[in-house]
């Protein structure tokens, strides 16, 4: 399925609730994060406020492990670990995680919407590690990345179902 058929222009961002909206095309999406990974042992898959929690929840349900949120500074109780980063629009922006959300050794994929500049997925590897986890894979509807960042991110088996190109229209 293309699933850039179902992204409109948004506010900063391509807005994608059409294609969320669309229960066919939502469907295969997840499916098709899911069919990335199903093959390696992970025991939770975290992701990132905001739109990785659309996917990432379900992606843990199909996955049947558990879900870690990675949350924005300011949201979690109790003891967190936190990173600060730059985002894609050259704001500065903190997230954490709860510092008992992961055990030692435990096999973490990392699912979000959309990878552009690596640092929100970069600042989550942090936290994921912090915790004492390890990234076996990340997972993304669409990439928006360079070259080099994309070549940094396959040690962590980086995956993604889009490619954003020059002609793209939202």
């Amino acid at each position: 399925m293309n699933y850039k058929d179902f992204l409109r222009p948004g506010k900063g961002a391509a807005d994608i609730t059409p294609l969320l909206n669309n229960r066919a095309a939502f469907n295969s999406l997840i499916d098709d994060l899911i069919s990335l990974f199903v093959s390696i042992q992970i025991d939770k898959v975290a992701c990132v406020e905001g739109r990785g929690f659309l996917l990432g929840a379900p992606v843990a349900y199909g996955l049947k492990v558990g879900l870690v949120p990675i949350r924005s500074l300011g949201k979690l109780n109790n003891k967190v670990f936190s990173e600060t980063l730059i985002d894609y629009s050259g704001k500065e922006k903190a997230l954490e995680i709860h510092e008992d959300a992961i055990n030692t050794s435990e096999k973490i994929l990392l699912i979000d919407d959309w990878v552009e500049t690596g640092a929100t997925i970069k600042a989550a590897i942090k936290l994921i590690e912090k915790c004492g986890g390890k990234v076996v894979g990340i997972g993304a509807f669409m990439d928006d990345t360079k070259d080099d960042l994309r070549e940094e991110l396959k040690k962590y088996n980086y995956q993604y179902l889009e490619k954003v190109v020059a002609d793209d229209k939202f």
